[in-house]
Formats: C-alpha cells, structure tokens, sequence
C-alpha cells in the first residue's frame, strides 16, 4: 500500500502536524506528495529524520507482519505493531487524534513477540512511558523490556492535544 505525505488541507481551520503525517504514510510504502517549495528549513530538517527512520524500519513495515492494536472506531488512539519476519525488530506507530479532558492514554498491548526475549527500546522522541519497579509505567524511556511485559503489561505513551504521534522500534537482544 502507497501512503503519502501530502499538504494539509485546512478546509475546517485546523492543522496536521507533519510528523503526524509522516508517521501515518509509514504504515505502507512512504512517499512524499507535497508542495516542497512551501516547506520551511524545519520542515526539510523534519523530513530528513523521518526519512531516515523509515529507511531503518522499512523492511519491517513492508514485509513484516502487521497488528492493527487499537483502531479509531474504539476511540481517539490507534497503534499499529510490525513485527519483522525473523522477529527481531518491532516497530510501533501510535496516532492520538484529539484529546478530552486530559484523560490518559490507554495501555498498548503489543502481539507476536517472544515472552522470554529482551527488546531494546529505541523512540524518536522522548514520549514512551517507563516501567517502574511494581510494573507501573512512569516518564522516560525504558532500555529493555521482556517481550512478557510488552504483550502483558503494553505500553503507554504521553501523547496530548490533538494530532499527536510517536513510534518506538523494538530490537530483540540476542
């Protein structure tokens, strides 16, 4: 599947951040359909990490298997999980599209991990909750997680506002 970066239409007043949109065009083949000459020096900069996360998580994204983990008809988050074809990368993507009242995200579960492998965490921001030591998932990024916790205990993520993203790569420790 083609999923682009395309401009944003702004019909209703409202705006899609371009992480937002390039996340989102990375479940499925990425490609950029936007009017290049009204991007800033930000936006190029922008482009050029996320480029780069894409390269690093392709063949997982394209040839992987796929896990839709929350859709947007059970609320405001989706994630969507790969899991490479030799299960040693996962990638997650998390889109919040609005949020009310501050309310916090739910727990991600993810699926098809080994329970008894250790996954490094790898973010492109700082936005994935930490574990504390009862299981409870505080600020901060965790450095290794068992693939028992992933699938048992998920996940959460401190996405706020509206158009809010992340993704998280899983690489197995071997």
């Amino acid at each position: 599947m083609m999923d682009w970066v395309t401009d944003v239409s702004n019909m209703n007043g409202r705006t899609t951040p371009l992480k937002f949109r390039f996340l989102a065009a990375m479940n499925g083949l990425l490609g950029i359909s936007a009017n290049l000459n009204k991007w800033s020096s930000e936006d190029f900069g922008l482009a050029t990490q996320m480029v780069i996360y894409y390269k690093g998580v392709r063949d997982t994204v394209q040839l992987g298997k796929l896990y839709h983990l929350l859709s947007p008809p059970e609320g405001e988050l989706t994630a969507n999980e790969f899991v490479s074809t030799d299960g040693k990368q996962v990638v997650l993507f998390a889109f919040l599209h609005s949020q009310q009242f501050l309310w916090p995200q739910p727990r991600i579960y993810l699926r098809g991990l080994d329970e008894n492998a250790l996954y490094r965490a790898k973010t492109i921001d700082n936005k994935l909750a930490k574990p504390d030591e009862h299981g409870r998932l505080a600020r901060g990024a965790p450095e290794t997680l068992s693939g028992s916790f992933l699938m048992h205990h998920g996940l959460t993520f401190n996405l706020t506002g509206d158009f809010d993203s992340t993704s998280v790569t899983l690489e197995k420790v071997e």
